[in-house]
């Protein structure tokens, strides 16, 4: 039986998770010097999106990034999410685009080093992983499973990624970078035909599993927070219709959604943080909050939304999952 229709008397299971990637992220993977210097804007959109979620009775997974939780700077921030009742994921430790490609020893020493940086300022040690910009391979999934991890939410089965990756060279370029985006982020074409549904990957040190970002059931295109503040950008309207329509065809198709945020999705263009390149900073913090106030007690009315390593505690309890070996797109 389902996770999702388990009971019927129980509104369908569904998950919500944040990646923190960082102000020194986002001009990195856009080619600016600037990054490294590692700005920051967590200052800014920690305690915001804490006070947030609060409002909303929400308990999300946050995936930190290992380089902001080794900076003393942030030992208050980043220990407050645990305070405040939400899981601490492993977003690697220098949110480099292409560590799926590396070799398994640096990969392994990457999410060792995160892991450790994280436990250290959180008092939690990372249960669950998820690669920058959805970058994954069969050696990042074995060591993983080496290292006992519960769960991977790295893959997003998603029909737009070659655009998404022609987006973001055109952006580069506008403001005088070169930067070029590695093959396969975003998600693949060929990865498109991944379940939507949490399965196993079957791999030598045992399984893992894999709690998929959802995209559109049929389409396959996203519509994770930044998807949803680009449409935003033009309509409102058309944004949370966009969604809504996700959600039905979740529903109706039996896929439970994990609905992914971003920082940035609660900044707004009135905020001190140049990310002018980014959707949705031509409105302002205030615009963008209540947009996605609206959007997430729309996801809460249809769904019991958890973190993410919650609801992988209930599927294991639950059911038998699918098993696939791992072939993945580039």
């Amino acid at each position: 039986m389902n996770a999702a229709i388990a009971n019927p008397l129980q509104r369908p299971r569904a998950t919500l998770s944040l990646d923190l990637d960082n102000l020194w992220c986002y001009q990195r993977s856009f080619g600016l010097e600037t990054w490294r210097s590692y700005p920051s804007f967590l200052e800014i959109a920690v305690p915001r999106i804490l006070d947030f979620l609060d409002r909303l009775n929400l308990k999300v997974t946050f995936f930190v990034i290992g380089r902001d939780a080794s900076d003393p700077a942030n030992l208050g921030l980043l220990s407050e999410i645990v305070v405040r009742g939400h899981e601490v994921g492993n977003h690697s430790f220098d949110h480099e685009l292409a560590l799926h490609l590396q070799s398994r020893e640096e990969i392994e020493d990457e999410i060792r080093r995160a892991a450790d940086a994280i436990e250290t300022v959180t008092g939690q040690r990372p249960r669950g992983f998820r690669g920058p910009a959805f970058g994954l391979s069969q050696d990042l999934l074995e060591v993983l499973a080496g290292l006992g991890y519960d769960y991977d939410a790295s893959t997003c089965p998603n029909s737009l990624g070659l655009l998404a990756r022609l987006w973001h060279r055109s952006k580069a370029s506008k403001i005088g970078s070169d930067e070029k985006v590695v093959g396969g982020l975003y998600g693949s074409l060929k990865d498109t035909g991944q379940s939507l549904r949490p399965y196993l990957w079957s791999l030598k040190d045992g399984a893992l599993m894999e709690v998929p970002v959802t995209t559109l059931p049929i389409l396959r295109l996203p519509f994770h927070g930044t998807y949803l503040n680009y449409l935003a950008d033009f309509s409102p309207a058309l944004a949370r219709g966009y969604f809504m329509t996700a959600l039905r065809l979740c529903k109706l198709r039996a896929v439970p959604p994990s609905f992914l945020l971003h920082a940035s999705d609660f900044l707004g263009g009135d905020d001190s943080v140049p990310l002018t390149y980014l959707p949705g900073m031509k409105r302002s913090a205030e615009e963008k909050n209540q947009f996605m106030a609206e959007t997430l007690q729309a996801y809460s009315r249809m769904f019991e939304v958890t973190p993410i390593g919650t609801f992988a505690d209930e599927l294991k309890q639950q059911q038998a999952l699918p098993s696939f070996l791992p072939a993945l797109g580039a």
